[in-house]
């Protein structure tokens, strides 16, 4: 795989510019026919992954993942910086952390999530799998796991 070139990086600005990240779902809301504007929005309703880096001045577009690469983007910029990532979206915020940390914190977000999940009559086997959050949390697993190397 070829290295993460990152897309939203201002002149001057680099990984290490930044003391956190996020990455965050996001849908591109169209106005008139010239107005467009990206907003954070429910994991279900995202066109695609978004990173945010905070240097300590406010929160500034990092990366617009392509598919497949919101967890190898995060995973370099965790290894290039050390810094803590963690997930944000409309209606939630997970804490800091590792890569690996965060999926661990999406599986607990979607089993919170899923209806019946503690009562096994009411659980199907691929409401998991199916559920907004399960493609970023493979992603991370993947890139932490080496899969995305293969």
């Amino acid at each position: 795989m070829s290295p993460i070139s990152f897309n939203g990086l201002s002149a001057g600005d680099s990984p290490a510019s930044f003391r956190r990240f996020c990455v965050s779902p996001v849908r591109i809301e169209r106005g008139n026919h010239y107005d467009e504007a990206i907003e954070v929005c429910p994991p279900a309703e995202r066109a695609f992954w978004s990173i945010y880096g905070d240097s300590g001045q406010g929160w500034q577009l990092v990366h617009d993942a392509q598919d497949g690469e919101a967890g190898r983007a995060l995973l370099a910029l965790e290894v290039a910086t050390g810094a803590p990532v963690h997930y944000v979206d409309c209606d939630w915020r997970s804490t800091g952390g590792t890569v690996a940390g965060l999926a661990d914190r999406l599986a607990e977000r979607i089993h919170d999530e899923i209806p019946g999940y503690d009562g096994p009559e009411d659980f199907r086997d691929d409401d998991f799998e199916n559920h907004p959050l399960a493609e970023l949390r493979e992603l991370l697993l993947d890139a932490t796991n080496g899969e995305d190397q293969k």
